[in-house]
């Protein structure tokens, strides 16, 4: 055996990865730039070039027990299992050997292998023994240093091909017995990958009804959003200061209220709107207050407010909010943005632009900060955790400061725990503060610009991205110069009339499109539920070996045309998120069929007839989703416009389908 040290031959290898690294994971590919290799191991080849082994110096053990090339082959073996499956998680990367030869296997349907190496030197030494460039640079090979790796960074990896769907066959592979002495940052890792893969799959929700009140929302509030300062005048005008401070209504918010009112006339306040009533109650004016939940009880925060409060603050404010919140804002100036759904996507009024993709008011804040190229954004009462007394709203909330709906687990087994600000233990928190706890650390993590985000909440649950200081130590570091009052220019009659114009023509696009859709939807369900009814036919006559699989076969092909429309930009924006909510657990359902190994020709058709039994219900759910959403179009276009006769009376064989499938 012998050791490899001549960097001539090596160095091209590995220069070709990390330029490739360079556009995907810069940050990794200039550690490993820095890196002085051969410091914990040493690289051995034997006779065959392939086999390669790594010795721990350290710990005076080598990466692989037996030949590393049989150990490898073993592993190719084990992973036929897996061929199925399109996403694969590793902990260890290993000499790298596995990976360019499952990755360049043609029978495997791997569109992307993530692999977490704690050891920094073994993925220099892997880069240097493969090309990966390729599937580098096309993220099919997603390498990361567990020492670096966090849920904000790794999340926006986890996401951009639906990973999710996958995520009840998810599992982390341990590339081998070696890394079994890194157990504790594995388990790191795993809660990492799970906390992402839950997050995409809670966001999604499981009742339309939430979004097609969002678009009935939208409906009503979209003749006067037109009418008021566009999203993009206010982020235009909006930074006053050098320094936004987003106000939240967390238990620890009380004790930070004289320093805000203070510092006030310093400082930009985007306040939440449950926070209103207290700044008010306390003498304090925010600059903006931002709103974005649909329900009418948020209207309880400038309904029972004085309305003299409402004068020179700016409330942003989502288009699906309720109408009642719109009403109750008499005084101030209201300006609307949409929040990114396909709906409001849809009408496409550009300068009325896109906040609200996290799932709080605050998430939302921070957004518009971003937006408005802020230098600082400043935390305070963004808690997100209970109390130590079990408060969950600072004094002085208008619901009390134990709202109902957050209540600690009396079963110490169901807590949710999170590192605590400072990173002093753990607090409790709930699963809806966890949720905004993750939007507000991809948000961060995703920052197009260096901002400087510093939690001044002294109190909760740590915010990873954030530095966390003294909330006087921060405002004493300002510069003292007054804010000016934010001033927005309404738009144009001639601008307000030809968005009034575009929008019937898109609602009449909207029907024209859905109607077809739907048909050739329902259609196919028709279809699907005649063949079930043959299957089941046959099954009761022990005739299966007369079951037609060449016509099963042209179903199966119409279900994949039929989810190619999730692939239409005009259907994803029309109809995604109203029927998404209910299809997509059955998706994560459809995941496990689609990864089962296929043996022989009974596995396969097994595999049909399952696959043609699941979508008859994924069909129905569709079209009645696509239905519900064009009654709820028509229903609320018909205000300000009138509707074609034609759409008045919407299809009937879905509702026919039902009757004779009961």
């Amino acid at each position: 055996m012998q050791t490899t040290q001549t960097e001539e031959i090596i160095n091209p290898r590995l220069e070709k990865n990390l330029k490739a690294l360079e556009g995907i994971n810069p940050l990794l590919a200039g550690q490993l730039r820095f890196l002085k290799p051969n410091e914990k191991y040493e690289v051995y080849i034997g006779e065959d070039p392939l086999n390669i082994n790594i010795y721990d110096k350290e710990n005076k053990i080598a990466l692989y027990q037996k030949s590393p090339l049989e150990e490898t082959f073993e592993k190719i073996k084990e992973f036929e299992a897996f061929r199925l499956y399109p996403f694969l998680y590793f902990f260890g990367i290993g000499n790298g050997l596995f990976y360019h030869f499952y990755l360049n296997d043609k029978s495997n349907a791997i569109k992307k292998i993530f692999i977490f190496e704690p050891e920094l030197e073994l993925i220099y030494i892997a880069l240097n023994f493969a090309d990966f460039s390729k599937e580098i640079a096309e993220k099919k090979l997603l390498i990361f240093w567990t020492n670096t790796t966090n849920f904000g960074e790794l999340d926006e990896f986890l996401v951009e091909d639906g990973q999710w769907i996958y995520s009840r066959v998810y599992n982390l592979h341990i590339y081998n017995n070696y890394y079994g002495r890194y157990h504790e940052r594995a388990l790191t890792i795993n809660a990492i990958l799970m906390r992402s893969l839950e997050h995409h799959v809670v966001a999604v929700g499981n009742d339309s009804t939430d979004a097609l009140i969002g678009l009935e929302h939208h409906l009503q509030n979209i003749q006067e959003m037109i009418t008021t300062p566009s999203f993009y005048e206010l982020i235009k005008h909006a930074k006053i200061t050098n320094t936004a401070v987003i106000v939240s209504t967390g238990p620890s918010l009380h004790k930070q209220l004289p320093l805000l009112k203070q510092y006030a006339d310093y400082i930009t306040i985007f306040c939440v709107d449950a926070s209103f009533p207290i700044l008010v109650k306390h003498g304090i004016k925010p600059d903006i207050v931002v709103t974005l939940e649909r329900v009418e009880l948020t209207a309880d925060f400038y309904r029972k407010t004085p309305k003299e409060a409402q004068k020179n603050v700016i409330f942003a404010l989502t288009s699906i909010v309720h109408k009642a919140t719109t009403n109750a804002i008499t005084q101030g100036v209201k300006s609307f943005s949409m929040r990114p759904f396909g709906y409001t996507r849809f009408f496409d009024l550009k300068e009325y632009g896109y906040a609200g993709i996290g799932m709080s008011a605050a998430n939302m804040a921070y957004e518009l900060v971003v937006h408005c190229k802020f230098e600082n954004c400043v935390f305070i009462g963004q808690d997100l955790a209970f109390a130590p007394d079990g408060s969950t709203h600072s004094k002085d909330a208008l619901f009390g400061e134990r709202e109902s709906g957050y209540k600690p687990q009396s079963d110490a087994t169901k807590r949710i725990l999170v590192p605590a600000y400072g990173g002093n233990g753990m607090v409790e928190t709930s699963k809806i503060w966890n949720m905004f706890l993750n939007f507000f650390e991809k948000d961060i993590a995703q920052t197009p610009y260096p901002i400087k985000a510093i939690n001044c909440t002294e109190g909760g649950a740590r915010i990873v991205g954030t530095e966390e200081k003294p909330f006087k130590e921060v405002l004493e570091s300002l510069p003292k110069i007054k804010k000016k009052q934010i001033k927005l220019k309404k738009p144009s009659a001639a601008q307000i009339a030809s968005n009034r114009k575009k929008i019937e023509s898109k609602v009449k696009k909207f029907l024209d499109y859905g109607y077809k859709k739907k048909k050739a939807v329902e259609k196919l369900f028709l279809r699907t539920v005649k063949m079930t009814e043959e299957l089941e036919r046959l099954n009761r006559q022990n005739k299966l070996e007369k079951i037609n699989f060449e016509k099963l076969d042209k179903i199966s092909d119409a279900i994949d045309d039929t989810k190619d429309f999730f692939k239409e930009d005009i259907f994803i924006k029309v109809f995604s998120d109203a029927v998404k909510s209910y299809l997509v657990h059955q998706d994560l359902e459809f995941a496990k069929i689609v990864v089962r190994p296929v043996k022989t020709k009974t596995d396969m058709q097994v595999k049909q007839i399952d696959w043609l039994y699941a979508h008859k219900y994924w069909l129905f759910s569709l079209a009645g989703g696509m239905d519900a959403t064009l009654e709820v179009l028509k229903r609320c276009a018909k205000e300000w416009m009138e509707i074609p006769q034609k759409y008045e009376t919407s299809a009937i064989e879905i509702t026919k389908a039902k009757k004779e499938d009961s």
